[in-house]
């Protein structure tokens, strides 16, 4: 209807010229067939309505050119604009919502159902890539990985689903054929993308779902595939994972948590139990507050089992809040002593967690410098300029910021440098080793020497006995936590624990 219009609005004055022109040249013809005048004067009113009839002709000839010109420009733009729609510019995979579109036109409807098979893809790791080697690499990489996908599976359409998601659809459902295909292309990946001289290696993981098998239309058979994704990602990514019934059930029992645990925050059935951490002489310096739910028929569940469903939803900060509206409310039972609690990455991905917490210290009228905020090894080393500036924020209000389990993960001393961090905790799986392995030794001993420098806090997690305790104070270790010095207790028994108080811990298992 534009380009129509934008024609007619170009041409109604050309159009009006050939009508005046044609009325000139039938005027004069008439007056020349007709007019009782001169042969002189009909020869020039036949003279006027051929030249009339001549510049009608012509002016006809460039309308007619014009207009050509125009719908070519117009569908050259329509045929640039549907590219657009339809092609991912960088990869040259289909658009989402197109291939979406040819997901559900192969399905087919109700009555008519085909055969497909649909995998998801994700790229490992795509953050660290960017952040190692640039973005230009992992946009090459993503291109990369689609060049591979359309030559092993050349009868499949190719789609980018999102910033390193890709979905594959396949004419078939043969799953041996798709395993094979499939671990064909982590293979390729494998075999990894040059750049700047050196092989750098890549690592997809490849959740499948099966038509009609599976599932019978485009959203459904989506949403199984997601599942067997995550069931590759958490296997330890790098790896094929074709769905089954189980991962139902195991999707249907975290909505069962989740409605069980949102009631569980209203009802009061979360409690924060403490656990001291204490100096090289035994006597308490802060206690880390550690979130347990009573169930009313299951008894007391572990975090273990219900912090990571509550990660996937909002409510993990609902429960990050409720953790520090009881430690403000608690600390006051602890005299002298700081509270530690621990903040979810998923909190981190949001603004919301630092003006959470000005909110609560606010309303309690708590200070932030009573207490430390931990976060994962892991946490760190995937942290976002965005959750940098969060934890220099929850810095900058006075919170003092620990960097729990280190050594589990990829997290280098070179971290230590950049990381806006006050504390260490070490993994307790390298103070159990520091009897007899000299790795562990000479890896606690290094890390109390730059935090000696950099004037950051050792804790030793995980001590259980006296000899691990002897050690890790010797290796340079200066605060200490474990079953050695109390378990994790409810707060009016950590409480009498620390009132006792003046005097060093009893150091009793």
């Amino acid at each position: 209807m534009s380009i129509l219009a934008t024609i007619k609005d170009h041409s109604g004055r050309i159009y009006r010229g050939i009508q005046a022109l044609l009325v000139m040249s039938i005027a004069a013809t008439g007056l020349a067939a007709f007019a009782l005048t001169e042969n002189a004067s009909r020869a020039g009113a036949l003279a006027m309505s051929a030249t009339s009839t001549c510049l009608a002709l012509l002016v006809l000839m460039y309308m007619r050119s014009s207009v050509v010109q125009r719908l070519q420009s117009a569908a050259d733009a329509e045929a640039e604009k549907h590219r657009f729609l339809t092609v991912d510019a960088m990869t040259g995979a289909m658009s989402r919502r197109y291939f979406i579109e040819a997901l559900r036109d192969r399905l087919g409807g109700l009555r008519n159902h085909r055969q497909a098979s649909l995998l998801l893809i994700d790229l490992d790791h795509f953050k660290q890539l960017n952040d190692t080697f640039g973005h230009q690499f992992g946009d090459l990489a993503l291109a990369h990985l689609v060049a591979e996908a359309q030559r092993i599976f050349e009868d499949g359409a190719i789609g980018r689903l999102g910033g390193d998601e890709f979905g594959i659809m396949v004419p078939h459902g043969d799953v041996a054929a798709i395993n094979k295909d499939a671990r064909r292309l982590l293979d390729a990946m494998r075999a990894g993308k040059r750049h700047e001289g050196k092989i750098i290696p890549l690592s997809i993981s490849v959740g499948v779902a099966l038509a009609p098998l599976h599932a019978s239309n485009g959203t459904e058979l989506m949403m199984l595939a997601d599942l067997a994704l995550y069931e590759s990602k958490a296997g330890g990514r790098g790896r094929v994972t074709v769905f089954d019934e189980e991962m139902l059930s195991d999707k249907r029992y975290r909505r069962l948590v989740e409605r069980e645990l949102r009631a569980a925050i209203y009802l009061g059935e979360l409690e924060l139990h403490y656990q001291p951490i204490v100096d090289p002489d035994g006597s308490v310096d802060a206690l880390e507050g550690l979130i347990r739910w009573r169930h009313p028929v299951r008894s007391l569940i572990s975090p273990a089992e219900f912090i990571p469903i509550a990660e996937r939803s909002t409510l993990i900060d609902m429960i990050g809040e409720w953790v520090f509206k009881r430690a403000c409310a608690d600390i006051g039972h602890f005299a002298g002593r700081r509270i530690s609690i621990n903040v979810s990455g998923e909190q981190l991905k949001r603004d919301e967690i630092v003006t959470m917490c000005d909110r609560v210290l606010r309303e309690t009228g708590r200070s932030a410098s009573r207490f430390i905020i931990e976060i994962t090894e892991t946490v760190a080393t995937a942290a976002t300029p965005e959750v940098l500036r969060r934890l220099e924020a929850l810095r900058g209000l006075g919170f003092h910021i620990a960097l729990d389990d280190f050594g589990t993960g990829h997290c280098g001393f070179n971290y230590l440098k950049s990381l806006p961090i006050d504390s260490i905790k070490i993994d307790r799986s390298y103070i159990r080793s520091l009897a007899h392995d000299q790795v562990a030794q000479i890896f606690v001993s290094a890390l109390a020497q730059i935090a000696r420098i950099q004037d950051i806090t050792i804790v030793a997690e995980g001590v259980e006995t006296s000899e691990e305790f002897t050690l890790a104070r010797t290796a340079g270790c200066s605060r200490f936590q474990g079953y050695f010095f109390g378990r994790p207790a409810p707060r009016d028994k950590a409480s009498a624990l620390c009132a006792a108080a003046r005097e060093p811990l009893a150091l009793t298992a």
